[in-house]
């Protein structure tokens, strides 16, 4: 008998892992491990959130519900009312903190492993152990629950803000390929001397690879044809490759019986090489006006701020002295509003992440400066921005902009419904949306930027399930991200919280597993949130640092 044949359930959340990057090297022989789940049990794509960034959709897996009920879309909180479309503070695990599956997991008697899943700071009550996952704010510390946890941990699962910004390339990669093998250590012994019967692991190392290596495997870019691109032309591989032997060192360790997840919150792909610039389009199409009196000056202007932010590591220390409406009055620059003539404007850009990007109407009672009238008005306004948005097209080639457009009632359901943008699309491969307010509406992406941003997040990460009531060599379609939840739920033979959004995924099990367990839902219990502390605005100003230098906040 194994010392961890208590073990239920273990999930392994390889963060960014992309379905064609794993569909490929699996089927080539590289990921014997993943290939052995996808033989013995099901696999498939995984639908990301709208958008597809990591705090609402790791959001969504843990919660099972969709970016309208748990409030969290990136990561600082959307405001409608404001033409900058975002506050300033980061959004909080107070959302949601108490109603994870774990969670509910725990007030059924199950004892849980959280191990550095992302937005788990700060931590809260459950019954097992968490270990925070990034952003947190000191780099040399480990953020626990219980507290007294940490101190048994050897080492910081964590970073310094200005890591990937001072450190050479060499030595991220060796530390990233380290990091995967060191989390899974501290999971395997998690497993077997804390008694669990649910382990989580979060391994975010492919992510990071994906978006600062990508330009060295792919012949597009002009860095893959340098010495550099000859020997950073394989890390990409080797990171999937190294992730691939963790899960065959847990694969080793859980009983044949145990149910296992291997899953990303999100794909990754190349940076597109077509900008489409939202509002110089709304402003081509007569929905948008200009100050042509100041755009020239605010062009020059942010030209500035994008040179001093991209010298100035520590943005945020210099925006926390600030005034607040200074700030906002920078960043409007920054986004080009600022040259927006709002007394002649219906609608503008809500920036989202790509490929996801926002158009709100500038309505009465709601905006500043609204002049769209609420109710006829406004379905008006936003039904002829979406036929033009579906018939958009690169002045260029001919090829279309947009593959998809939603109304956000279409995407979005709960009580967080109202702060999201009037209307969602999605870009197509080779278009990524951007803030320029005049000229052309699509340009070439600049050198630059192809040098610095060169990785970005696509929509489909990957599912692959095996263990006793799963289906054998059996490909899924139509998973998506909010139905994980209520799927590990309905695996272990527990309640399915009623206010989930997701579906349990009956498809992947058995006929036998699915007749003799029922599918029991429970209304929403009144859940007092756990006590968690506000996030400092000195902890604040160190995890913005780390997610500008992650290129996830501008």
């Amino acid at each position: 008998m194994k010392e961890n044949d208590k073990l239920k359930l273990l999930v392994l959340g390889l963060d960014g892992a992309d379905f064609e990057m794993v569909k490929d090297l699996a089927g080539r022989g590289k990921l014997p491990n993943m290939k052995r789940i996808m033989e013995e049990g099901c696999w498939g794509k995984l639908r990301s959130t709208i958008p597809p960034v990591t705090a609402p959709a790791w959001t969504s897996f843990m919660t099972g519900k969709n970016p309208g009920a748990h409030g969290i879309f990136h990561w600082r909180t959307y405001d409608p009312t404001l033409y900058t479309c975002m506050k300033e503070e980061l959004v909080s695990t107070k959302l949601f903190a108490g109603t994870t599956f774990w969670d509910h997991l725990g007030r059924e008697g199950y004892t849980s492993g959280i191990i550095t899943v992302p937005v788990t700071y700060p931590v809260w009550p459950l019954r097992g152990i968490m270990v925070a996952g990034y952003p947190c704010p000191d780099g040399e510390l480990n953020y626990t629950y219980p507290e007294s946890y940490a101190g048994k941990l050897k080492r910081s699962y964590n970073f310094q803000a200005d890591y990937y910004l001072r450190t050479a390339k060499e030595d991220i990669v060796s530390n990233g390929l380290e990091m995967l093998k060191e989390r899974t250590s501290l999971a395997k012994e998690m497993i077997v001397t804390e008694g669990l019967d649910v382990c989580v692991l979060v391994l975010g190392e492919i992510d990071r690879a994906q978006h600062d290596f990508w330009k060295y495997r792919d012949p597009r870019f002009p860095a893959y044809h340098t010495a550099e691109g000859e020997r950073f032309r394989h890390v990409i591989e080797e990171h999937y490759r190294v992730a691939d032997e963790q899960l065959g060192r847990l694969l080793a360790l859980v009983a044949e019986e145990t149910k296992v997840i291997v899953m990303s919150d999100h794909g990754g792909g190349p940076h597109p090489m077509r900008y489409f610039y939202t509002n110089a389009w709304l402003s081509r199409i007569g929905k948008l006006k200009i100050k042509e009196e100041k755009a020239g000056l605010n062009a020059i202007l942010r030209s500035l701020i994008s040179w001093a932010r991209n010298r100035f590591p520590y943005e945020e220390k210099l925006r926390r002295l600030l005034p607040d409406r200074f700030v906002h009055r920078v960043r409007g620059i920054n986004l080009g509003i600022s040259s927006v003539d709002w007394s002649s404007t219906k609608a503008y850009r809500f920036p989202m992440y790509h490929p996801a990007e926002g158009i709100e109407i500038n309505m009465k009672g709601r905006q500043p400066e609204g002049i769209v009238e609420p109710g006829r008005e406004y379905e008006e306004v936003r039904e002829a921005i979406i036929e033009q948005l579906e018939e958009a097209r690169d002045p260029a080639s001919g090829a279309r902009i947009v593959e998809a457009v939603y109304r956000r009632e279409e995407i979005y359901r709960g009580r967080h419904m109202e702060i999201t943008p009037d209307i969602v699309f999605l870009t197509t491969p080779g278009y990524k949306a951007e803030k320029e307010l005049s000229g052309s509406f699509v340009r070439d992406v600049p050198l630059e930027v192809l040098e610095c941003y060169n990785g970005l997040h696509t929509m489909d990460g990957i599912f692959l399930a095996r263990g006793e009531g799963i289906r054998r060599e059996d490909r899924i379609e139509g998973a998506e991200i909010a139905d994980i939840a209520p799927t590990i739920l309905y695996a272990v033979k527990t309640k399915i919280a009623r206010d989930m959004d997701g579906r349990v995924l009956r498809e992947i099990f058995t006929d036998k597993f699915l007749e003799e367990n029922q599918a029991v839902f429970s209304e929403p219990d009144p859940i007092t949130p756990p006590q968690i502390d506000d996030i400092s605005n000195e902890d604040q100003e160190i995890m913005k640092d780390k997610l500008k230098g992650l290129g996830y906040l501008s």
